[in-house]
């Protein structure tokens, strides 16, 4: 760094004071960083919550971390076990400069965990490690996708030096960042949150598109060595258990057809969520004659100029695309069966400015604790999404936050469609927002009102040669049909299917009242299968990839467990899966997920109308769960 200190501060005013605070706080353990207070400030009507540090505070530093800085010392440490300091309770104060209070027993551990700081704070660590030299050989675990999770169960695996094999049916790394390849494409939370906490990676964007997130999984797979122990344009048709054996037995299948069986100790199915696409069956589908696209299997070939063309679906995938068409068809037709909340987002499509990057290349650990900010904050949206009854009996509609929530958009709608009332009461919800899943503005109501485009807020009732009739008889004429009407979220493994000793797939165990899994991961009966993504493993709010973090640890785990212990397997105890979604039950009534959005029409609701994605733990609660001794909860045997 050859800035002097008048260009160091100007880089400076760009960070976040109160994250360079913690940072320079951990670094110097300077007491005038620890008496300053900060300001709660409410995001969204109160659904996120930012700590902020007054105008003096932060003026104070800037000039702290400048000083800092321009002194030889400063050189740059990326590596968190180079910290001068990582006193624990230097470490518990600055994390508590960002909740804003002194952070919980769980919260802490989470936090050291996701800051890199639990070897060098003296805590146990939460990562799989071997407790003597360990001979693997005989060993082997196959994973299933190469979206997040299956890179970064494979990164695990890796380092373990346990014998892996990742498959993937696709022909490139990305798993659904491979798949979803329509127009506008990008993820809906940050980059710097939407990324592994091990790898400090230069984004392009604040929000990256699909190709940017698929190419950084490539990136990380080539970077940690697990790119040549992956194998596309493969699939797994089938999986046995073997109680002889304590074995899979794998049907896999090529592009070719070609079929041929592995075995494997410990199978890990990283298909995730969101890899079945969900076809509507309009009747009438087979006889339409222009083109039907699914977001989820879209053609690149595709071209609407000169083309009236129908979308339905206005999720998350249908407001990215929608505003694409608009630009480009001659005319859009937008079938809306139920109005979203549609949320504006700062810096969207922005690019990550030379400032920003210049902090996270020269500032100590400045890069991880931004991240991990970024993360609570939009944790704590949590609050949002329980009831208040006090504030129920007061007259409020679910609590205060999220009424909150609910004006800001209702207004941030008025602004948008103020001027034609009709339009403006067909795209206003009567829901609580947060019941169903929050979707990003990509545009969508800016393109709504343009004159090539017309809102039908009415669902799809058939189709036929070139025409849409909705429920009430009305017509339209359309030269193509794009379906946004997301994935089948109850299919969590499917089309493979996985079978117990006893020869019961996992939809016969789910059949009772949708899928389930002791703590999202594990079904009693499929002795070393885990499921990751698996039936209520969403966490809340903050972050999806920490906790698919946790995922990882938690399998690693069990898999150095059970290899250390002699035995061949790993299975979860009945009563161990029996209380934990009793309690998940009991937790969710808490929540709004059931209550407050049409449940045939949330994919959060299965259809025996029960909430089977969300969990309803905080993310640093659920983890402390998955840290339970497994001597309480598992049976290893051979």
């Amino acid at each position: 760094m050859s800035l002097n200190r008048s260009d160091i501060r100007e880089h400076l005013r760009h960070a976040n004071t109160n994250v360079l605070r913690a940072v320079l706080y951990l670094l110097t353990g300077d007491r005038e960083l620890a008496v300053m207070r900060t300001i709660e400030c409410e995001r969204r009507g109160g659904a996120f919550i930012e700590h902020v540090l007054g105008e003096r505070d932060a003026q104070r530093v800037i000039e702290l971390a400048a000083d800092f800085l321009a002194t030889p010392h400063s050189a740059r440490r990326s590596d968190a076990n180079a910290a001068p300091s990582a006193d624990q309770e230097r470490v518990r104060d600055a994390i508590g400069f960002l909740l804003g209070s002194r952070p919980s027993a769980a919260e802490f551990r989470l936090g050291i965990r996701e800051l890199g700081l639990e070897e060098v704070s003296g805590v146990e660590t939460s990562r799989a490690v071997w407790s003597r030299g360990q001979d693997v050989t005989g060993w082997r675990a196959l994973v299933v996708g190469t979206g997040f999770s299956g890179i970064g169960m494979a990164v695990r695996l890796q380092e373990l030096g346990i014998p892996y094999s990742v498959v993937d049916k696709q022909s490139r790394i990305g798993g659904t960042w491979e798949r979803n390849q329509f127009p506008e494409a990008r993820v809906d939370t940050t980059s710097f949150v939407y990324q592994y906490s091990f790898v400090e990676y230069a984004w392009k964007q604040h929000y990256a598109p699909q190709e940017q997130v698929r190419e950084y999984l490539e990136h990380v797979a080539e970077t940690y060595g697990v790119t040549p122990n992956i194998r596309l344009n493969t699939e797994v048709v089938e999986a046995r258990f073997d109680r002889d054996t304590s074995l899979w037995n794998v049907l896999l299948r090529d592009a070719a057809g070609r079929e041929w069986r592995e075995e494997a100790n410990f199978i890990v199915s990283a298909s995730g969520l969101f890899s079945t696409p969900k076809w509507p069956d309009f009747p009438g589908m087979e006889r339409f004659r222009g083109p039907v696209l699914h977001s989820a299997q879209w053609d690149p070939e595709f071209d609407p100029r000169g083309k009236r063309v129908g979308i339905v679906g206005n999720g998350s995938t249908g407001v990215q695309i929608m505003p694409w068409l608009a630009r480009n068809a001659e005319h859009v037709y937008v079938f809306q069966r139920t109005p979203q909340w549609i949320s504006p987002l700062e810096k969207y499509k922005e690019h990550v400015s030379t400032q920003t990057q210049w902090l996270h290349d020269n500032i100590p650990f400045y890069w991880r604790w931004s991240c991990y900010n970024a993360r609570l904050i939009r944790g704590s949206l949590g609050d949002a999404q329980e009831y208040d009854r006090a504030w129920q009996a007061l007259g409020g509609k679910v609590s205060r936050r999220n009424d909150g929530l609910r004006a800001n958009l209702t207004e941030y709608i008025a602004t948008k469609l103020g001027h034609d009332p009709d339009l403006q009461r067909a795209c206003t919800p009567d829901y609580a927002p947060l019941a169903r899943r929050l979707v990003v503005d990509n545009g969508w109501y800016d393109a709504v009102v343009q004159p090539n485009v017309t809102l039908v807020p009415r669902p799809v009732a058939a189709l036929d040669e070139t025409t849409v009739e909705c429920s009430d008889g009305s017509e339209f004429e359309c030269d193509a049909l794009v379906l946004a009407t997301g994935f089948d979220a109850e299919k969590y493994t499917l089309p493979a299917q996985y079978y117990s000793a006893s020869g019961q797939t996992l939809e016969e165990a789910w059949a009772e009242d949708g899928p389930r899994a002791y703590v999202g991961l594990e079904v009693p009966g499929f002795p070393n299968l885990y499921v990751m993504y698996g039936p209520n493993g969403q966490p809340r709010g903050g972050s999806l990839v920490a906790a698919l973090e946790l995922w990882v640890d938690y399998i690693a785990r069990h898999m150095v467990r059970t290899i250390e212990s002699g035995h061949r397997s790993s299975a979860v105890r009945p009563e161990a899966f029996e209380a934990y979604n009793s309690l998940m039950d009991k937790e969710m009534e808490r929540l709004i997920w059931e209550g407050e959005a049409p449940q045939e029409r949330n994919y959060y609701v299965n259809r025996f109308g029960r909430q089977n994605v969300n969990m309803p733990w905080r993310i640093h609660d659920y983890a402390a769960i998955l840290r339970r001794d497994p001597e309480e909860t598992h049976e290893l045997s051979n």
